[in-house]
């Protein structure tokens, strides 16, 4: 058979018809597979950033409960409330008070010094690293007190007089 001749039958007409037909169904499905991906895309990110658009909670609707759920167990940051001879209470989030046993393994630790459990004090602020027993305290890995933050309002007295 000729090329020719192959060329101009029947068959091979019917061969370029599908093949055409099917590069055309397969742009055509393309597009509804990215005309469908965009519109999910933009549904997906508007209802990502729905409370951004109509002024609801800055955190979105459900930041609220996160976290609500579950105890800190392995640690802690709040004010001290209470000190002892082998632990101290720390008062946490949402005032709940967390009870803190300290070992003679536990580093306590302001800025870069190593103190010890009697030179912590009531109403110093903590951050408590360590692992729960069975007795629902925190056996404390770290403790760090934090430095006080400084009085605003002294501040602005303090600036007051030294600029008169």
């Amino acid at each position: 058979m000729d090329i020719n001749t192959f060329l101009q039958s029947r068959v091979f007409k019917i061969i370029t018809l599908c093949v055409a037909i099917f590069i055309v169904m397969f742009f055509i499905f393309s597009l509804g597979v990215y005309v469908g991906t965009q519109k999910a895309n933009f549904s997906f990110k508007w209802a990502e950033q729905y409370h951004n658009n109509f002024a609801g909670p800055v955190g979105g609707f459900f930041q609220e409960f996160e976290g609500k759920e579950f105890v800190e167990s392995n640690g802690v940051f709040g004010k001290i409330i209470q000190v002892g001879d082998t632990s101290i209470t720390v008062s946490g989030r949402d005032n709940a008070e967390k009870v803190i046993s300290i070992t003679d393994q536990t580093a306590i630790k302001y800025q870069r010094e190593d103190i010890k459990i009697s030179d912590l004090k009531v109403n110093e602020e903590v951050v408590v690293i360590g692992e729960p027993n069975d007795a629902g305290q925190i056996e404390a890995k770290l403790i760090r007190v934090m430095p006080a933050m400084p009085n605003i309002q002294e501040l602005n007295q303090q600036v007051e007089t030294n600029s008169i």
